[in-house]
């Protein structure tokens, strides 16, 4: 039986060749000022999100600022706007990976947890999440992030 995590952690990346070019987070280009996430579709019974975790940029969604952030497909707007502002030293990322909730606990990089990440151009990734349940499929949180 396949377990991604283990892929992952074995060898110790967060991108992995398996069928392809497979992530358990996502980095977002650093000189990125603004994101769109837009919820496309949720293929699995399991509640499904997105966390957004900045080092050396705060994030602001609705005039509220932080570093680390969660988007609940069930509970946020199908798009969600984020600005970025960056300190003008020191390390900078942006990551962004699949979260879902399994018996009231939020879970992350478990079992078959991984994402294939299309990038469409002109700034726009479609993550295509598998959570850890079961065998990976591709399709239990579908998200497009557009980054100017």
């Amino acid at each position: 039986m396949t377990n991604l995590a283990a892929l992952f952690a074995d060898q110790r990346a967060s991108q992995i060749d398996w069928d392809g070019p497979l992530f358990s987070l996502y980095e977002v280009p650093t000189g990125v000022e603004h994101l769109t996430i837009e919820f496309s579709s949720v293929g699995s019974e399991l509640r499904q999100g997105v966390r957004l975790k900045a080092r050396g940029a705060r994030l602001t969604i609705d005039d509220v600022e932080d570093t680390d952030f969660v988007l609940w497909q069930d509970t946020s707007p199908r798009h969600v706007e984020v600005d970025l502002r960056w300190s003008a030293r020191g390390a900078r990322s942006l990551r962004i990976w699949n979260t879902w909730v399994r018996d009231g606990v939020a879970h992350a990089w478990l079992g078959n947890a991984g994402m294939r990440v299309d990038d469409e151009g002109q700034g726009r990734y479609l993550l295509r999440c598998s959570d850890g349940a079961g065998e990976p499929t591709f399709d239990d949180l579908v998200v497009a992030v557009t980054a100017r």
